[in-house]
């Protein structure tokens, strides 16, 4: 539909002041030509509006797109010029066919050379075809005037000397209307709209014509009146139909230039067509006899259909012969493509699929037609290749993709993209084989976020976890290796790459399936906690606690620690939780290394080494021993381990390998050991209870060989402890880490009745030479170390294979590390002996001892 805003604002006036001009005008201009022609100077004035809109609507026009209506507008000065002439020299001088005549059946005739012009667009024009068309409506026309017996074909009224005159006005209405009908019924997309408006333009022309020689017949106003309205209107009329013409062809594709048929084209054809015989049954029904003029016109007519169904045929035939070659070449282009083309409907059945969608969908050369693609798809992928197909119209949306299973072969990964034509119910798939390439986006998406010595997550990954939203609450763990340097400059780099690998092994044994480890670069590392701050301060510690352990390298071993910072991720986000984790663990390198600082805690450890001297520190009773009980399976107390610590009003307490590093700085862990030993045998004579043993730990990178034996005999001689109630224990790297003659020594004191522990059982490199090399009694398993924290099926399966090679040696083993009451209930599955950890009685002082000793035990 038109609107009236639609309509350009020149015609919009000027249509109503013509037809008010044409009111005024054509009653005082008379019909014969032989007076002053006032209505012809209001038509020459609506002809000159009609020129200056169409040169002003062609102007910004491209110059293919603008070249019909610049004839329009010249066909416009034209016909201006023609008007002017016969209103200005009235008379017999033009009366009759002269000069302006001549202007004004050629600016007339300018909408068919419009229509042609827009014909020309429309894809592969049928030029015979179209005259052949536009001579049956045109001479069908002239039929259907004779055999009706109108004037125009036989003027008997009109003067001799006007009576061509006439028939040229009549046969001008009929070629209007059958060239008009011809060239305009078929147009483009683009120009339909305007091209329907041009054949109500060409029937205003032709109305005229027909009023015009009438007006000659029979000389009246209203003839006059007819022909002049209908003359404005036809003018009016193209300059409506240039101002829907398109700018600039700018799409050159076959589909734009593809032709469309015009409702208004079509009924104007068909009326002219059905007309005749129309006229012919209704002069049989009025019993007129045939002219020869008729007759003849019919025979033309006739022809003509014979001539055009002749094209008709020869255009359908190259028509299919330019199909079956389009399928052909099409056919052949699918098959040479290395993409695979396939036609699906709305119930994913796949209606064709060329050779390589054939491939590439694992289908053999004789698997059905119709194959459902769901089918096809791996069972991971269907729901999304439901939803992308069936929410998603084809063309939009990013390309799918999806897994094929195949019968013959490894799966393969698969990229398509669709066209569907709207309505078709069909949409055409374009596969791709992207196996390679989404092998190769993975690989390198694993290797942007991954360290490639440890294969740990690295600081790009960390912090985009950090950056994750998450209900959970998390704490960030930064360390850094206490000593790493060292082994690059000792040992070289493949020595330290070596240490980084098992530093990353360890971490991963003392953290969660949901935690994070990632390494920052260099001996930085991070842990990345979902638990409470005090969680994260477990983990910290233990992270200490492994790390602390010598490390054993292919050039030899090497007692590297860890310092530890941890701080809350909280509402400020990951980066200031990283920050203040950095800044506490700075704090923690300050205090000594080896031991866990936590952001926003404040602490006072100055440490032993801020104290004078030792003595002093020990005279004041500044030192202590905590207990901690390994138990038998119905919680009897028989092993108590002796853990150093300090504590003084103004600082917090340190214990545990923090002391000892302590003592190591100031050149003291040979009296710490020392005095553990007097201090720990000396506690634990004093106990009622005669069967509980005291083990005392000898720390890796801390234990002297010199003169052990000796110390250990002037304990138990000062204490009166006897020496199998004493236990010492040792890890594989105090041995790797000591003199050669530490062993002797541990033999020697072995041969004096006191028992020897291996501690951390399973975590090193050469347990069966180990126990070959030096007599035990014991072995203590951390059993928490043994696989991830959440993975305790696995922990057990390890733990039970280590009991049955200690029982294959006489050994005693000890579960170490129990710290929930679910692995409690698992340890106690697999038989063994002693249990530790903090679900038995630990940080205990020997007055708290003596009170469980007192209290008899409860399975």
């Amino acid at each position: 539909m038109i609107g009236l805003r639609d309509i350009p604002r020149s015609v919009r006036w000027t249509v109503p002041l013509g037809l008010l001009g044409l009111a005024l005008t054509v009653p005082f201009s008379a019909p014969d030509g032989t007076g002053m022609q006032w209505d012809e100077i209001v038509l020459g004035a609506v002809a000159a509006s009609s020129s200056w809109e169409a040169f002003r609507i062609a102007r910004p026009m491209a110059r293919d797109a603008g070249r019909p209506w610049r004839i329009l507008g010249y066909a416009s000065l034209l016909f201006m010029t023609a008007q002017w002439l016969a209103a200005g020299f009235p008379g017999p001088e033009l009366d009759g066919f002269g000069f302006d005549d001549v202007l004004l059946f050629a600016g007339a005739t300018a909408p068919l050379l419009i229509c042609g012009l827009l014909a020309r667009r429309v894809r592969r024009t049928r030029w015979l075809a179209l005259v052949v068309d536009g001579l049956v409506i045109t001479v069908a026309l002239l039929v259907v005037t004779e055999v009706l017996r109108t004037p125009l074909v036989n003027p008997a009224d009109a003067p001799e000397d006007l009576r061509s005159l006439v028939l040229m006005y009549g046969a001008y209405g009929a070629a209007m209307l059958g060239g008009a009908g011809a060239l305009c019924t078929v147009s483009t997309a683009a120009l339909r709209r305007s091209a329907s408006i041009l054949i109500g333009a060409v029937a205003w022309q032709a109305t005229a014509g027909v009023a015009e020689a009438m007006a000659i017949v029979d000389p009246s106003a209203l003839w006059t009146a007819v022909s002049d309205v209908s003359v404005a209107m036809g003018l009016q009329t193209v300059v409506l139909a240039a101002s829907f013409a398109p700018r600039r062809f700018a799409d050159h594709t076959a589909k734009a230039s593809a032709p469309v048929v015009s409702p208004i084209g079509m009924a104007l054809v068909v009326g002219a067509l059905l007309s005749l015989p129309v006229a012919i049954g209704l002069m049989e029904w009025r019993e007129h006899s045939h002219s020869t003029a008729a007759e003849i016109g019919i025979a033309v007519v006739l022809t003509l259909m014979a001539v055009r169904l002749v094209l008709r045929m020869r255009e359908d035939g190259r028509m299919t012969e330019d199909l079956v070659r389009s399928e052909e070449d099409f056919r052949e282009l699918i098959e040479a493509s290395s993409d695979g083309i396939a036609i699906m409907d709305g119930e994913f059945r796949l209606l064709f699929t060329s050779p390589a969608a054939r491939s590439l969908l694992g289908l053999g050369a004789d698997a059905e037609d119709e194959v459902c693609l769901l089918d096809l798809v791996d069972a991971g992928d269907r729901d999304a290749v439901r939803a992308g197909t069936l929410h998603v119209p084809g063309g939009d949306g990013p390309p799918l993709h999806f897994s094929v299973v195949r019968a013959d072969g490894p799966s393969r990964e698969i990229e398509a993209t669709a066209t569907e034509r709207p309505g078709s119910g069909r949409r055409v798939l374009y596969l791709r084989d992207v196996t390679t390439r989404r092998h190769r986006e993975r690989e390198l998406e694993r290797m942007a976020y991954t360290d490639h010595l440890t294969a740990l997550p690295n600081r790009a990954m960390l912090f985009k976890e950090l950056g994750t939203p998450s209900h959970d609450q998390r704490c960030l763990l930064v360390l850094d290796l206490d000593g790493f340097k060292a082994v690059n400059d000792v040992a070289g780099h493949e020595a330290g790459d070596q240490l980084l690998v098992e530093v990353a092994r360890r971490l991963h044994t003392v953290v969660r399936e949901d935690d994070l480890v990632a390494r920052l670069g260099g001996d930085e590392f991070a842990v990345l906690v979902t638990g409470t701050l005090a969680e994260a301060d477990d983990v910290a510690r233990r992270v200490v606690d492994t790390l602390g352990m010598p490390h054993r390298t292919s050039d030899g071993a090497f007692a590297v620690g860890a310092s530890v910072g941890v701080a809350t991720i909280g509402a400020a986000g990951g980066q200031v939780a990283f920050r203040e984790a950095d800044a506490a663990l700075r704090e923690a390198k300050a205090a000594g290394k080896g031991c866990v600082r936590l952001a926003g805690v404040e602490t006072a450890n100055a440490g032993v080494e801020s104290q004078p001297d030792f003595h002093d520190v020990v005279a004041e009773g500044v030192f202590a021993v905590r207990l901690d009980a390994a138990c038998t399976p119905d919680g009897r107390i028989e092993w108590l381990h002796a853990v150093p610590t300090w504590s003084h009003p103004e600082h917090a307490e340190v214990r545990g390998l923090e002391l000892w590093g302590f003592a190591e700085r100031q050149g003291r862990a040979a009296e710490l050991l020392t005095w553990l030993l007097h201090e720990a045998t000396r506690a634990v004579a004093g106990l009622s209870a005669e069967d509980i043993g005291v083990a005392v730990s000898l720390p890796a990178g801390f234990a002297t060989a010199d003169g052990l034996a000796g110390e250990v005999a002037g304990a138990l001689n000062a204490s009166g402890l006897p020496a199998h109630r004493l236990l010492l224990s040792f890890t594989e790297e105090t041995l790797l880490t000591a003199s050669a003659a530490l062993v002797p020594e541990l033999e020697a004191v072995r041969r004096s009745g006191v028992k020897l522990c291996l501690d951390n059982y399973g975590m090193g490199h050469s347990l069966f030479a180990l126990l070959a090399r030096v007599p035990l009694d014991m072995v203590r398993v951390d059993v928490a170390a043994l696989a991830s924290r959440d993975d305790t099926g696995r922990a057990m399966q390890v733990f039970s294979a280590i009991l049955r090679t200690t029982k294959d040696f006489g050994l005693i083993a000890i579960a170490g590390g129990i710290s929930t009451p679910a692995l409690h209930a698992a340890v106690l599955d697999t038989g063994v002996e002693l249990l530790n950890g903090r679900t038995q009685p630990h940080d205990l002082t020997i007055d708290d001892v003596a009170a469980l000793v007192a209290v008899p035990a409860v399975g």
